[in-house]
């Protein structure tokens, strides 16, 4: 009898739905403050209600979407208490991150991490801001995912969402950009020297920095 491949299982239609929405979601085509309906967003999809619910429940609990009762849904405006708190488990997590990388030998090959600032700087002249995004996410999930460290890299995929609306506004405050690329360029090269103490200190500073610009963002 001969052999076939096997057959992948088409994706479920909450999860495309799922996708479909958190993509629409972080290049910015819903907006902060307008009402959706669920029925409407199902209608555009050309699915049931059921799917869409699905995908909508997934998307609340990782906080993008909140519900409010009888009247829709709508993008979640971020407190300061939130941006607190991410950034607080970022420089946990980040910091830990390239204090591992930078200590490692051999070292590693941070290939991905240097494709992600060329990325940066084609999408800072093309004026390309989500392309920008998706780079930076680059840079940051690659020095967590070259720790090997499961549970790090769980942690942080599951946040990198909700750092990547608030870090959306925060890129359009003049300079970001290229402050961002900067800061990146410098941790970068320490990691890559193995000085540790620099990639730390260098690493805290550009959180702190991108924490700043979230905060001035919002007001």
């Amino acid at each position: 009898m001969p052999k076939f491949a096997t057959i992948k299982q088409p994706e479920s239609l909450a999860k495309m739905a799922y996708e479909a929405i958190r993509k629409s979601i972080l290049s910015d085509q819903w907006k902060l403050g307008e009402l959706y309906n669920e029925k409407a967003i199902a209608a555009d999809l050309g699915i049931s209600r059921t799917p869409v619910r699905e995908a909508l429940l997934e998307l609340a609990s990782q906080d993008l979407i909140i519900f409010l009762p009888r009247r829709g849904l709508m993008v979640n405006r971020f407190t300061r208490r939130d941006v607190d708190e991410i950034f607080e488990l970022r420089i946990a997590i980040e910091l830990a991150a390239v204090e591992k990388i930078a200590k490692t030998s051999p070292p590693f090959d941070l290939f991905e991490i240097e494709e992600s600032l060329l990325r940066q700087r084609k999408a800072v002249k093309q004026k390309d801001y989500l392309a920008f995004m998706e780079a930076d996410r680059l840079f940051h999930t690659s020095f967590s995912e070259l720790t090997n460290n499961r549970r790090l890299i769980a942690i942080l995929d599951n946040i990198r969402d909700m750092i990547h609306v608030m870090g959306a506004k925060a890129l359009a405050l003049e300079g970001r950009a290229l402050e961002v690329i900067k800061e990146h360029q410098i941790i970068f090269e320490a990691v890559k020297k193995g000085n540790i103490a620099e990639a730390r200190r260098t690493m805290a500073y550009h959180l702190d920095q991108s924490k700043e610009a979230v905060v001035e963002s919002e007001l």
